[in-house]
């Protein structure tokens, strides 16, 4: 083993590897568990392990390359991201009236994922390499259009999910980076008064989650279907759960989506209290870690961008866990690490490796140079 390897394999952050390794051992345990009785989808598991030995090659080269690369190449990162946000509107598969997928032969990607990256980058970019310019009004218009761009994009499609989790983590970003809080007050007082407008442009299946947000049972058998198997396959595994491949929610396929969108119904349902607390704890550490890596970074971009990541894995598991116990409105997102899903676990497993790198770049000794 030469001296490189062993460098680097003493400088990685392997606490935070372990976290994200357990969460996706777990996760391929549920998914087999969520498809074992249903035979169109029985063979899934086999995907998810390709899909994590893609993730894996994915996180071990972006751990390898230095995270100012990306930062200096955010600009073309992010329009890359719009372009591929503008293909899938014209050419992207279509199911159940949404176009969020591009398949490139046998495999196929969700745009909005690397769409999430790249708004990521070009506002750690933008943010940290500026100190006293934030406090000009023209340059939160510039980031307000940044960020705007593909959250139209994105709900067009449409992604109300994937939209609403961009608009929390670019927020924490901008208090962080400095923004004034009186503006970002003001930003989200205009945001509530236009709702009336974005309710217009809802399609119909989504304002209808809204209404059975509020009561699940004015559309048991339609709309509130969803939430009220969910809740019903968590509240039934109580302290323990009923073991193993025996969820009766879970293998009679009570819950539609409940290898994607739905998993932790299956994880309340057969592994009860217990397994939802120790997925909840992993998820604890790993942000925990996230954050640590963010406020020990050593410079303003690469601390923008590790907290951007973490915040972004913090809500979209708040999110989900939230839809998923009927205390939000279902958005589809995904579980991360959990749920099946190609390209939402890729670009997982690409942020947690430039984590990685970051991490990396914090334990190495700087280097001084000059005339002693």
């Amino acid at each position: 083993m030469n001296s490189a390897v062993r460098t680097y394999l003493k400088g990685v952050d392997w606490v935070l590897i372990s976290e994200v390794f357990s969460l996706s051992i777990i996760g391929f345990f549920i998914v087999y568990s969520a498809t074992y009785h249903n035979f169109e989808i029985s063979q899934l598991w086999k995907k998810q392990l390709f899909w994590f030995s893609i993730s894996f090659l994915g996180m071990f080269v972006f751990s390898k390359i230095d995270y100012r690369f990306w930062i200096e190449a955010s600009y073309i990162f992010y329009w890359i991201a719009i372009f591929s946000l503008l293909v899938v509107l014209f050419l992207g598969d279509e199911t159940n009236g949404a176009k969020r997928w591009i398949r490139l032969g046998v495999l196929s990607y969700q745009p909005s994922e690397l769409a999430k990256l790249g708004v990521l980058l070009v506002l750690a970019r933008y943010i940290g390499s500026r100190t006293v310019e934030l406090f000009f009004l023209g340059r939160l218009f510039f980031i307000l259009a940044m960020l705007g761009l593909p959250l139209l994009l994105i709900l067009k499609q449409p992604d109300l999910g994937s939209a609403l989790l961009l608009v929390p983590v670019s927020f924490i970003i901008m208090y962080v980076g400095g923004i004034q809080v009186r503006w970002l007050m003001w930003l989200f007082i205009l945001s509530a008064a236009s709702l009336p407008l974005i309710w217009h442009f809802l399609k119909d299946y989504q304002r209808e989650r809204m209404f059975v947000f509020i009561n699940p049972q004015d559309d048991p058998l339609g709309a509130g279907y969803n939430i009220i198997q969910s809740v019903i396959a968590i509240g039934s595994g109580g302290i323990t759960g009923k073991g193993y491949l025996h969820g009766t929610q879970t293998q009679l396929s009570f819950i539609p989506e409940h290898h994607t969108d739905f998993i932790f119904s299956v994880v309340g349902e057969e592994w009860g209290f217990l397994g939802c607390a120790l997925i909840l704890f992993l998820y604890y550490l790993m942000i925990q870690k996230s954050f640590e890596i963010a406020r020990k970074a050593r410079d303003r971009e690469g601390s923008l961008l590790a907290l951007g990541i973490a915040s972004m894995f913090a809500v979209q598991i708040v999110i989900n866990v939230g839809m998923t116990v009927g205390l939000l409105p279902v958005t589809g997102l995904t579980l991360p690490f959990i749920s099946y899903g190609g390209s939402s676990l890729v670009f997982s497993y690409v942020a947690i490796g430039i984590l990685l790198n970051i991490s990396y770049a914090n334990r190495r000794p700087v280097l001084v140079t000059g005339k002693g």
